[in-house]
C-alpha cells in the first residue's frame, strides 16, 4: 500500500503563519522581512491574528527565532518540511538546516524526506529539494552546502554540540583550511529545531544552534519549553481534539482484588520525613472483619507488616529494614520491596489481565474495521527486554511475555466462533507479534544481544529501521489468497518494544497500547498516547475519520483517575496548559480597540479573537481607526482577582476542576460583568473569558468503565420498517451551472465584482531630528508626511494566477471576469492597481459567495439505485454522559433504549417525540446515514414518522438546532441545510418531508 497524503487546513495555517510573518504580510513580497524593527511589526500582526501573547522584543537577537507549537499526531514533520517548501518558492530561500535531538527521530525525517520530496515539490509547483544526512564519516557532503542548490541538511544536535566534534575541527586541507562547520555558517541558513525543549534546553545546545549562524530559526513542538519566543501558531492538544484530527483517548486500567490470597504490596506515595526518621505508606491486605481489603498501612522502621494487618501472607515478610526516599522504596527482611507504581505480589495477575484485554479489544476492532480495509495495530511497552526474548549463545528464546501473550492470544482466538470470519484467523501465533530493541551485534565471543535503551543512542537505529524499512508493508492487510499480503509486516499486528518507539515513530493504525513498567520507567503518559494519536489510514493510505471507532485505548497501570490526574500534571508541567492565573497569565494578550476623537483610545474595544464563537470581524470600512494594545498586567491581575471571586481558581489562584465544570453561559456573562464592574471594558473582559476557556481546555479522555452499551429494542416493529423504507434511499447530486453562468453572475448579478472598494497603498514619510550627546542617541519627531502609490506596473497575470489558485477556477475564467467588469465598468483594472494584494483578498471572498449561491441554486439530487440496509442498526457502546434513556412509554416509539445526544436541545426534543400521540416512530439517525454535499457530508438528527389525523402518514427528516431563526447558524450549516433540503426533493423521496431547523415537535407542523 502507499498512503496518500491530506491536505489539512491546520497545517496550510502553521504554514501561512510562517509564511506572513517573514514577508511582513505583504502578499507580494519575495524577500524575507528580517529588519528588526519592521520584522517585529509583523510578529505583532501574527500573534494579534492568531490569539497569542507578545513576548517583548528579545527572540530578535541573536537571531529571530519563532515557536510553532503542533500536537502529537497532527503532522509535526509535515508542517516543517512545507514550510521548508513555501519559503523556498516564495523568497527563493535555499538553505536549510533541519536538527533533531535523538537518532530515532532523525530516521524518521529523513523517512519523510525521502518519500514527500516529489509530492512537496508537486503541491507547492516549485524545483525538487536534495537532502543529506550529516554523517561525520562523510563530511565532503558538506562543501554542496555552499553553493546555490535548494539543499538540506538533516543531523543531531550531538554531531555539532561539542569542540571535539569533526564538523568542528580547523583543517589545513580542505574546506578553504577551515572548519567543516563554516560551509553552513557562510551560508546562513533556515534552521529548523525539531522538539526544541530537547535539542537546545541546555546553553550548549543554545550555543550549538548559534554556532550555525542563521537568518531565522522555527522551532516546532508539542511542549515548548522556551516561552520567550513568539507562538505564530498553536495547534495543541484541545485545538487537535476539537478539530477531530486526532484519535480520542480512553484508558483501561485493572484493579486486581486477590482478596488477601496473594502478598500484594505497593508503596502509595514518596516516604516523608517525620521528626529524625522516615514515614512511608503502603498498601496491603488487612483484616476487615471476616475478610482482608487493600488499605493504605503507614510504616516506620522496624514496624512488622503482619503485626499492622493481621494477615499470615506478611509473616515471611518480617520487619522494615529500610525506608528509602532518594530511590522511593520500602525493603523488607525477606529482601521484598514495596515501590511506587509496582504491584508487588499480584504484576504477573495485572499483566495476564491487561493483556487479555488488549488482545480481545484488538480482535473486536479487526472485526468492525477488516472490511473498512483498515489494518489494527497493538503497541505493548515492555519493562526489560529480556521478559520478551532471551538471547543465549544457541540463539534467542521466547521470554515470559511472548509466551504469555501466544498462550491468551490462542485462547482468546477460539473463544469466540466470531473470530473465525477474521481474515488472519489461520496466521500462526508466532507470527502476529515481535519485537523491535535496540542491538548488540553479534561477534565471535558472545552472540547477538538486545538491549534496554531510552531510544537516543546509535544502537537505537537497528530497532527503528526495522519498522520504518516497511512502515507501509505494517499497514498493509493480511488476505488469504492474495500473495502480495503473504509477506511479514502484513502478518505482523502485536509490537513489542522497549523505550526504543516512545518519540519519533507514529503509526497511524495503532489502536492498542499497553505498558508493562518498572519504577524507574520513564515513559510519560504524553508518550503512550502519542504513539496511538494518529488518524488510522485505510488500504489506499485514505485518513478514516470516525469518532466513534477512531479511539486510542491505553492500558494502563493505575486506575482511570490516576492517569487522567497524572496526565493533566504532564500538560501542566510541559506548558501546554497552566495551573495558576496572575497578574502575568493575560499580560501581553494583543488585542485591537477602536480611537475616537474625544480620547486616543476611546471605549469601543473590538477584541480579535478567532478562537471564540463571539469573535466578528471588524468593519473594513469604518471611520474609527485602530490601534493595537496589550493586555496590561493590572487588567490581568483584575481579571485573575475576579476568577477568585467566582470560585473558577481556589485562594492560591489556581485552576480547579470543580470550577471549570461550573463555567456555564451564565456564569460566564457573570464573569464579564464582575470586571467590568472593577472598570474594565466588557468587550475586554468577554475576550479574556474566551481566552481562558480556550487556553483551559485538555483533551477529554474517556473512562472505559463509563461507557453503555446500547441495545435494539425491536427491530421488526412495522413503523420502522415503513419509515426507513420511505428515508433509505441513497442519493448522489450534480451540480447544473458552468463557468459562464459563474462569470456572468460575478460580473453582472447582484454584489458584482466592480462593488469592492479598495483602500490606496500608503507610503508613511516620518522626518526625524538625531540627537548625539555624550551619554546616548536619541531621536525627535519632526514631521510625517503619507503618500499614495500606485503600482501601474502589476501585470494582471499575476492577479489571474493568485486568484485562480485561492478559489479553484482556471486563470482564463478569473481574466475573463476582470476584463468583462472593466469593459462594463471602464477603470476598473486601474483601480485593481491601487492594491493588488488587497483585491485579491477581496475578490476571492466576493467570488466564493457567488460559488456557494450558484451550488445550491443548482445543485439537483437523484437517487443512485443504493440504499442503507436495515442490518446496520446495531447495538453500540457510548459513553454514559452522551446518552438519553429512552422511558418505558417511548420504548415501542424507537430502536434502541437509549439516544446518543450531543446537546440538551436533542434530549428535551427526545422527551417531546416520546410524548408526542402523533409521533408514532423516531430514529436519531447514526453516524454513517450522510447525504452527500458539496460544502461535505451531511448527517442530519432525526427520522419521524407521525400520523395525522389518525390516519395520513407523514415522513419526515429533521435537524435540530437551538434556533429556527437561520440567520443565527453558520454559513456551512445553512449550506448544509439548504442541500439536505434539494436532497429530498429528489424524484422517489417526495413522501419525506425535510424539516430544518426545528426547535420543537411544534416545528414539524404536524
Amino acid at each position: 500500500m502507499r498512503i496518500n497524503y491530506e491536505k489539512l487546513p491546520y497545517q496550510h495555517e502553521a504554514v501561512k503563519a510562517v509564511v506572513d510573518t517573514l514577508s511582513g504580510h505583504d502578499d507580494l513580497a519575495t524577500k524575507m522581512v528580517l529588519e528588526p524593527e519592521q520584522l517585529d511589526e509583523s510578529v505583532q500582526e501574527t500573534l494579534l491574528d492568531n490569539n497569542q501573547k507578545y513576548p517583548g522584543a528579545d527572540y530578535l537577537k541573536p537571531f529571530p527565532q519563532f515557536n510553532i507549537e503542533m500536537e502529537t499526531g497532527t503532522g509535526k514533520t509535515m508542517v516543517y518540511l512545507q514550510t521548508i517548501m513555501a519559503l523556498h518558492k516564495r523568497f527563493n530561500d535555499n538553505k536549510f538546516v533541519i536538527v533533531v535531538p535523538s537518532r530515532a527521530i532523525k530516521a524518521g525525517v529523513e523517512d519523510s524526506l525521502n518519500k514527500l520530496k516529489d509530492y512537496l515539490s508537486d503541491i507547492y509547483n516549485t524545483d525538487k529539494y536534495h537532502y543529506f544526512v550529516y554523517d561525520s564519516k562523510q563530511i565532503s557532503e558538506l562543501q554542496n552546502f555552499a553553493g546555490s542548490n535548494f539543499e538540506i541538511m538533516l543531523t543531531t544536535v550531538q554531531a555539532f554540540n561539542k569542540s571535539t566534534n569533526v564538523i568542528n575541527q580547523e583543517y589545513n586541507e580542505g574546506f578553504f583550511g577551515g572548519r567543516p562547520l563554516d560551509q553552513i555558517r557562510d551560508a546562513h541558513p533556515t534552521v529548523i529545531i525539531d522538539e526544541p525543549q530537547s535539542v537546545d534546553g541546555a546553553k550548549a545546545g543554545k550555543e550549538a544552534i548559534a554556532s550555525l549562524s542563521p537568518k531565522v530559526t522555527l522551532r516546532y513542538s508539542a511542549t515548548h519549553k522556551d516561552k520567550q519566543y513568539p507562538m505564530l501558531y498553536e495547534f495543541g492538544p484541545a485545538q487537535a481534539y476539537q478539530a477531530h484530527m486526532v484519535k480520542h483517548i480512553e484508558t483501561l486500567g485493572t484493579e486486581v482484588n486477590t482478596n488477601g490470597n496473594v502478598a500484594f504490596v505497593q508503596l502509595k506515595e514518596k516516604p516523608k520525613p517525620i521528626g529524625n526518621s522516615l514515614q512511608a505508606k503502603v498498601i496491603a491486605y488487612k483484616q476487615v472483619g471476616d475478610e482482608y481489603k487493600k488499605k493504605t498501612i503507614t510504616l516506620n522502621q522496624n514496624d512488622s507488616l503482619f503485626e499492622k494487618t493481621a494477615n499470615p501472607q506478611y509473616k515471611e515478610w518480617g520487619r522494615v529494614v529500610e525506608i528509602n526516599r532518594a530511590d522511593d522504596f520500602v525493603e523488607f527482611e525477606n529482601g521484598k520491596q514495596a515501590t511506587l507504581g509496582n504491584n508487588e505480589g499480584e504484576a504477573q495477575i495485572w499483566i495476564q489481565s491487561q493483556m487479555e484485554a488488549l488482545i480481545k479489544d484488538h480482535l473486536n476492532r479487526e472485526l468492525a474495521m477488516q472490511d473498512q480495509s483498515i489494518k489494527v495495530l497493538s503497541l505493548i511497552f515492555l519493562d526489560e527486554v529480556k521478559n520478551y526474548r532471551i538471547y543465549t549463545a544457541d540463539g534467542a528464546k521466547k521470554g515470559q511475555y511472548a509466551e504469555l501473550f501466544e498462550k491468551i492470544y490462542e485462547r482468546v482466538l477460539h473463544s469466540n466462533p466470531k473470530y473465525k470470519k477474521l481474515y488472519n484467523y489461520n496466521v500462526p501465533v508466532e507470527e502476529v507479534h515481535d519485537g523491535y530493541f535496540a542491538q548488540d551485534k553479534a561477534t565471535k565471543k558472545k552472540p547477538a544481544m538486545y538491549r534496554d535503551t531510552k531510544g537516543d543512542t546509535k544502537k537505537d537505529e537497528t530497532a527503528y529501521d526495522a519498522i520504518m524499512q516497511d512502515k507501509e508493508g505494517l499497514l498493509t492487510q493480511y488476505m488469504p489468497g492474495k500473495p502480495e499480503t503473504d509477506t511479514k509486516a502484513a502478518k505482523l499486528r502485536f509490537i513489542f518494544s522497549h523505550s526504543a518507539l516512545r518519540e519519533g515513530w507514529d503509526n497511524p493504525n495503532v489502536f492498542q497500547i499497553m505498558t508493562i513498567t518498572t519504577p524507574k520507567n520513564d515513559l510519560t503518559r504524553r508518550q503512550k498516547i502519542g504513539r496511538g494519536l494518529r488518524i488510522p489510514v485505510n488500504q489506499k493510505g485514505e485518513r478514516v475519520y470516525n469518532d466513534r471507532q477512531n479511539i486510542v485505548t491505553i492500558y494502563a497501570s493505575e486506575t482511570f483517575e490516576q492517569f487522567a490526574n497524572g496526565l493533566q500534571k504532564e500538560y501542566l508541567q510541559d506548558g501546554v496548559i497552566s495551573n495558576r492565573i496572575d497578574e502575568n497569565t493575560f499580560a501581553g494578550l494583543i488585542i485591537k480597540k477602536r480611537q475616537s476623537d474625544a480620547d486616543d483610545i476611546g471605549n469601543d474595544t473590538e477584541i480579535l479573537n478567532p478562537k471564540s464563537s463571539d469573535f466578528s470581524v471588524p468593519d473594513e470600512q469604518s471611520e474609527q481607526p485602530q490601534v493595537m494594545h496589550k493586555i496590561t498586567n493590572e487588567e490581568s491581575n483584575t481579571f485573575a482577582e475576579v476568577l477568585k471571586e467566582t470560585k473558577i481558581t481556589n485562594s492560591k489562584g489556581a485552576v480547579t476542576v470543580q470550577g471549570m465544570r461550573s463555567l456555564t453561559k451564565e456564569k460566564k456573562q457573570q464573569i464579564v460583568n464582575k470586571t467590568a464592574e472593577k472598570g474594565l471594558e466588557e468587550e475586554t473582559a468577554t475576550s479574556m473569558v474566551d481566552y481562558f476557556t480556550n487556553q483551559y481546555k485538555v483533551p477529554v479522555i474517556e473512562n472505559r468503565q463509563n461507557k453503555e452499551h446500547v441495545k435494539v429494542i425491536n427491530r421488526d416493529n412495522p413503523y420502522l420498517n415503513d419509515l426507513w423504507e420511505k428515508i433509505a434511499k441513497k442519493v448522489n447530486y450534480r451540480v447544473e451551472f458552468k463557468e459562464e453562468n459563474l462569470i456572468n453572475d460575478i460580473v453582472n448579478g447582484s454584489n458584482p465584482l466592480a462593488d469592492i472598494q479598495l483602500e490606496k497603498m500608503t507610503a508613511v514619510q516620518k522626518r526625524a531630528k538625531i540627537n548625539l550627546n555624550k551619554t546616548n542617541v536619541s531621536n525627535e519627531l519632526i514631521s510625517t508626511n503619507t503618500e499614495h502609490l500606485e503600482n501601474s506596473d502589476f501585470p494582471i497575470l499575476d492577479i489571474t494566477r493568485q486568484l485562480a489558485d485561492q478559489v479553484g477556477l482556471t486563470k482564463q475564467a478569473i481574466a475573463k471576469m476582470i476584463l468583462e467588469t472593466n469593459k462594463k465598468n471602464p477603470g476598473f483594472i486601474d483601480s485593481i492597481k491601487l492594491n493588488p494584494a488587497l483585491f485579491v483578498q477581496r475578490a476571492k471572498q466576493n467570488v466564493k459567495a457567488h460559488e456557494s449561491r450558484l451550488l445550491n441554486q443548482s445543485l439537483v439530487y437523484v437517487l443512485n439505485g443504493e440504499s442503507w440496509s436495515k442490518d446496520e442498526l446495531k447495538p453500540f457502546n457510548a459513553a454514559k454522559n452522551t446518552l438519553w434513556l429512552v422511558p418505558n412509554k417511548g420504548l415501542k416509539k424507537t430502536l434502541f433504549d437509549k439516544i446518543a445526544v450531543d446537546s440538551d436541545e436533542e434530549r428535551k426534543f427526545a422527551n417531546q417525540l416520546v410524548n408526542e400521540d402523533k409521533i408514532k416512530y423516531f430514529l436519531k439517525l447514526p453516524h454513517w446515514f450522510k447525504i452527500p454535499t458539496p460544502f461535505g457530508n451531511y448527517n442530519p438528527d432525526w427520522a419521524i414518522l407521525a400520523e395525522k389525523d389518525g390516519s395520513q402518514r407523514l415522513y419526515f427528516i429533521a435537524e435540530t438546532k437551538s434556533t429556527t431563526d437561520r440567520t443565527k447558524l453558520r454559513n456551512d450549516e445553512n449550506a448544509r441545510i439548504d442541500a439536505g433540503k434539494r436532497a429530498y426533493e429528489a424524484e422517489g423521496l417526495e413522501d419525506v418531508i425535510f424539516k430544518a431547523p426545528v426547535v420543537v415537535v411544534g416545528n414539524l407542523e404536524i
